[in-house]
């Protein structure tokens, strides 16, 4: 807080503060240890500082809360914006696919426009395998198979809590996570 005096009249006003959130709370542990130190009397200037600095946590937290609000509305516009970008990429990816199956019908390997040049070619890389029709991968031989282990934490959880001691050398259940909610 900063004050201004012009002629002879003290003014007020709130300046934003650089200080961080968590030096804003140190400095209400330190008045905290003040006060006690004065037996919970509030001096004057005690009662200045406190006031200061409940200001300052008050513009912080406006502060932050006007950011977090700004960011998710940006990350929303970004989705929304994600979301066009898909639309049009699958678009392209139609017209695209539309053309070259109509060269294909033509019997025509290449077109040139007086803008673009179109060609069909063939794909490189690996032959792609597929499976017949009806065919699962767990019909395949054993060789021919992929086989992926994923830790069943419903199950893990559920013995977990019901005090399975073998378990708990192997997993733990944790504690919940904590939110903000800005309204």
């Amino acid at each position: 807080m900063t004050t201004i005096t012009t002629n002879n009249a003290p003014k007020t006003t709130t300046a934003k503060t650089k200080e961080s959130l968590f030096a804003i709370g140190e400095s209400f542990a330190a008045l905290e240890s003040l006060i006690e130190e004065h037996d919970g009397e509030l001096t004057e200037t005690i009662d200045q500082w406190l006031a200061e600095y409940e200001a300052k946590q008050s513009d912080k937290i406006d502060a932050y809360c006007y950011l977090v609000e700004k960011y998710e509305e940006i990350a929303s516009e970004a989705r929304r914006l994600a979301q066009r970008a898909t639309a049009y990429k699958n678009k392209a990816s139609g017209l695209k696919e539309r053309l070259k199956v109509y060269l294909e019908h033509q019997g025509t390997a290449k077109v040139e426009t007086g803008r673009f040049t179109v060609s069909v070619g063939r794909n490189g890389g690996k032959l792609p395998v597929e499976l017949h029709e009806g065919v699962a991968p767990e019909d395949l031989p054993e060789a021919f198979q992929k086989i992926r282990v994923e830790a069943d934490k419903d199950r893990l959880r559920e013995s977990l809590l019901n005090e399975q001691s073998e378990l708990n050398r192997l997993a733990y259940v944790g504690d919940r996570g904590t939110h903000l909610r800005i309204t």
